[in-house]
């Protein structure tokens, strides 16, 4: 297995699926994730405030009132996004998480309506990985990855063993809102309690269990395609709160889901053994410890053909 090194964890490179190419991620606020996970004050800062709910909370606040309206155009210009894609509101946005929550035009992101095929359920990088079972080796990043932490669940765990688990990484200049993946008929969102590290892939290279230690909320999906599906949203440090705005019952593939305030984060979706193929192109990357960039409703895998 060919496996992609980079002697920096905190310099990213990913593929971009439209254009093959590989690309080097501009990181907002590199230096500060650099700070407070390779300084021994900024460790201890971190441990002691900036992982705990309270500071995200209110730096959260801060995001939604109008004083940080003046740094949108800055990350608009460091972060080269496309407003194109947005809507923008007449009079511009009221504060940063307006901004950050921006909804897209539309048809800005096509949705592969065929119904054999999963979306991407964000705009975001996507790691698979096949067969899960009990703590497994995450290759990108050397870290693992145990289903039973990550549903705080043992028999919902056991139930997903040997399947499939998708990551999709949000980083700030992502659109923020979530959509699912598939039809399909939807619980009520379950909080699970955790601390609010970065999902910075540098942070998780300095061996901290983050993705299935973090705050984070879990919706289980009953699909006739894709069987039972576990989605998972993933708080972050400096995320303001995880927004659902759907009702559970049944729900359509593309419908949105919910939205991150101000931070990047993670979705995963985690899938029973035999029930979906995840796209070659991006299960090679992930061999190579290489993100795909995808977009919210692009195909990304098929469903598994009966027998």
């Amino acid at each position: 297995m060919t496996r992609h090194h980079r002697t920096d964890a905190f310099q990213i490179d990913y593929v971009d699926r439209r254009t093959g190419e590989l690309c080097e991620e501009t990181v907002m606020g590199v230096a500060f994730v650099r700070y407070v996970y390779e300084r021994a004050l900024g460790r201890a800062l971190r441990r002691a405030i900036l992982t705990r709910p309270t500071f995200s909370k209110v730096y959260g606040r801060y995001q939604s009132s109008g004083l940080s309206r003046r740094g949108i155009p800055s990350v608009v210009a460091s972060l080269s996004i496309d407003m194109g894609d947005y809507v923008e509101p007449e009079g511009g946005f009221r504060h940063f998480n307006d901004f950050f929550t921006r909804r897209l035009r539309p048809g800005a992101r096509p949705l592969d309506e065929r119904d054999d095929r999963l979306v991407s359920p964000a705009d975001g990088r996507l790691f698979a990985y096949t067969h899960v079972r009990g703590d497994t080796l995450v290759p990108a990043k050397g870290r693992h990855l145990s289903l039973e932490a990550l549903l705080a669940s043992p028999r919902e765990a056991e139930r997903f063993q040997d399947g499939v688990v998708l990551i999709v990484r949000l980083c700030p200049s992502d659109y923020h809102r979530f959509h699912f993946p598939c039809d399909g008929t939807a619980s009520r969102p379950r909080a699970v309690a955790g601390p609010l590290e970065s999902v910075n892939p540098g942070a998780l290279a300095k061996g901290r269990a983050i993705l299935d230690r973090n705050q984070r909320d879990v919706t289980y999906l009953d699909t006739e395609r894709f069987g039972r599906v576990a989605y998972l949203e993933i708080g972050a440090m400096c995320v303001g709160s995880i927004v659902h705005t759907f009702a559970p019952g049944a729900v359509k593939k593309g419908a949105e889901k919910g939205l991150f305030q101000f931070g990047g984060s993670t979705v995963i979706l985690v899938f029973e053994r035999g029930r979906v193929v995840v796209d070659d192109d991006i299960v090679a990357n992930t061999r190579r410890g290489l993100e795909t960039l995808v977009r919210m409703g692009e195909g990304v895998a098929t469903a598994a053909r009966p027998g």
